[in-house]
């Protein structure tokens, strides 16, 4: 049986989700429950290899007890995927003898005699040399094999995890909720149960993957339509007129962001740039990117140049970035920001992801979780996507989910904590206005669009360069007289983008911003950010700007009203004929049975 997305009841419904999507519009009569994205749609342009997200290893978040059981695998891949994580790094094991990828770093030839006992042995003493016991897994019913520190579940492998992936993309088709996902396979020779305390064998070039085994065949097969593969990714590249250029304008990438070469015919290409997350999600509709990561030397005979089309090659998703932690989470060393750095050449963030850190053991529970919220939150905002190796709390994702769901959500890095407020009421348009408040080190929050403010203006659209408006407006006139033509007013759109804003505006002198003073205008700043026109959905581009959803769930109760008319009057004709034929037939049989019984005329044989 196929493996599906089945996370527990209360990450699907638990309000912790609007720190990510910001928003909820609470069902009413004929109207739907949504979530939007504003963190996910502000940053929709930027290219994908400049968007941070939160990562974790699959290897240490699931199986850091060496415990590999199908139902436990299941629930803890799916909690990880609905608590945020967008990046997972998977280890996959070869086994020669099965002939199949496996979760388990250990392989169980099917010549090996196993012993099925009723419950853990104290001892092993009787047990046969060679012998692989087993036992039945009390909460699941598999068995579990004892392979010297492992337990295996038979038949976990790495197709299971596509299918959770799968089901996963089936059950989150809506363009309000769609991410794309990221797959590092890091590959490795299964240990052979005979010999588990010895290292895995190099594998003969004999037994090594066939074509209907490699995993960029899996992968197609079963992911086929969601992928974006690294054929397409060159296909596009070489015209862009005909492929990021040809949708509508909001899909589009930011150009500042790689490089562009013209030919004499007036068709553009790029040597290094990459779709925008807009373009993926919802032009192209590929929700996963697939590469792979570390390969043992003992697979040096798997040409992984064949899966080319499918897979991208080792690290081609990857910068792995050194750095350095303080005591409190936050970074020493590492940074992408940098003050002379203006230009995105400058900036080596393309795929940064950060270095594997461990956590200091030395650190209560809480402690622990503000090190890794810090350490999260400033990596993002230093443009790194943070990284989580580790098992937290000795507690696999799927025993509890909590602290994993904090280090996700600790990777957002535009609102401030409970922001932005819900207005008072679906007509109230005064706090639908967003600013940054640097006495809350950069985040956002709502506020009054009529009060005035600063406001702040991208020069030359560069990414990483700022200035300031001279003179303070309300938000609508800060978007038409706030910033001049060669520095519009304008938005963060990436956690870096948001740290070079937030320092250029400590670098201003203090008669202007001063994040210790009690007066708003000196540690408040308009940033192109609002939700005038659906409280529960912000956008850039002023105060007229649309929200792109609010015809999405019109069109689908008219089209939910149309089909249920549809069906009502088909079920009424049916009914209809229905009722016509039997009363013609009761009428012909009321001919035949029709007798008076003491005075009464009955129908049929009275009983």
């Amino acid at each position: 049986m196929s493996l599906k997305f089945n996370p527990d009841n209360s990450l699907l419904k638990g309000s912790w989700v609007t720190v990510l999507l910001v928003s909820i519009v609470k069902a009413r009569k004929q109207e739907y429950l949504r979530y939007v994205g504003s963190e996910r749609d502000v940053a929709g342009q930027i290219p994908i290899n400049f968007v941070t997200i939160p990562a974790v290893s699959v290897r240490t978040a699931c199986f850091g007890n060496n415990v590999f059981e199908r139902n436990a695998a299941e629930k803890c891949i799916s909690n990880l995927l609905a608590v945020g994580f967008r990046r997972f790094e998977i280890d996959i094991y070869w086994s020669s003898d099965l002939q199949r990828w496996l979760i388990c770093p250990v392989s169980i030839p099917e010549s090996v005699y196993i012993e099925t006992l009723s419950a853990t042995p104290t001892s092993t003493a009787n047990v046969a040399e060679g012998t692989v016991t087993a036992e039945i897994d009390s909460s699941s019913g598999y068995l579990l094999y004892n392979l010297g520190s492992y337990q295996c579940s038979d038949g976990l492998d790495a197709e299971d995890v596509l299918d959770i992936f799968l089901d996963y993309f089936k059950d989150t088709s809506s363009q309000l909720n769609i991410y794309t996902r990221c797959l590092s396979f890091n590959l490795h020779a299964a240990t052979s149960a005979t010999a588990i305390n010895q290292p895995a064998s190099a594998v003969a070039e004999d037994q090594l993957p066939t074509r209907s085994d490699i995993l960029s065949n899996m992968i197609r097969n079963k992911l086929g339509s969601y992928i974006y593969t690294p054929s397409r990714l060159y296909s596009e590249r070489q015209n862009l007129n005909g492929s990021w250029y040809e949708v509508e304008p909001r899909y589009r990438p930011i150009v500042e962001y790689f490089t562009i070469e013209e030919d004499s015919s007036g068709v553009q290409r790029t040597p290094n740039g990459w779709p925008s997350t807009k373009y993926l999600q919802l032009a192209a509709q590929r929700r996963m990117l697939v590469e792979y990561g570390s390969v043992d030397p003992q697979l040096g005979g798997y040409n992984l140049s064949a899966e080319n089309e499918v897979i991208f090659p080792p690290g081609y998703l990857t910068s792995t970035m050194p750095v350095s932690l303080a005591s409190d989470g936050g970074l020493a060393s590492g940074c992408l920001y940098s003050p002379d750095a203006t230009d995105i050449s400058q900036v080596n963030g393309s795929w940064a992801i950060s270095s594997q850190i461990s956590v200091p053991s030395n650190l209560s529970n809480d402690q622990t979780l503000r090190y890794l919220s810090n350490m999260a939150a400033n990596m993002t905002a230093c443009g790194l996507t943070p990284s989580l190796n580790n098992t937290l709390f000795s507690e696999t994702a799927d025993e509890s989910s909590d602290a994993y769901r904090n280090v996700s959500l600790s990777s957002s890095w535009a609102w401030a904590a409970g922001q932005p407020q819900t207005p008072s009421t679906d007509v109230d348009t005064n706090e639908r206005c967003a600013v940054m408040d640097l006495s809350s080190m950069g985040r956002w929050r709502s506020a009054n669009c009529t009060e005035a403010r600063h406001s702040a203006c991208r020069v030359n659209n560069m990414p990483f360069t700022w200035t300031l408006s001279s003179n303070t407006y309300s938000y609508a006139d800060a978007y038409t007289n706030g910033c001049g033509d060669s520095a519009p007013f304008s938005v963060p759109r990436t956690g870096l983008e948001n740290t070079y804003l937030y320092r250029h505006l400590l670098s201003r002198p203090s008669d202007v911003i001063d994040p210790s003073s009690s007066d708003p205008l000196k540690h408040e700043v308009w940033i192109d950010f609002n939700s005038i026109d659906i409280h529960t959905c912000w956008v850039s581009g002023g105060p007229e700007a649309i929200c792109p959803y609010r015809a999405n769930p019109q069109k689908l109760e008219r089209r939910t009203v149309i089909v249920s008319a549809i069906a009502g009057i088909v079920i009424l004709i049916i009914f209809a004929l229905t009722l016509f034929v039997k009363c013609n037939a009761n009428r012909r049989n009321s001919r035949r049975n029709r007798r008076v019984i003491q005075g009464w005329e009955y129908e049929g044989v009275p009983s």
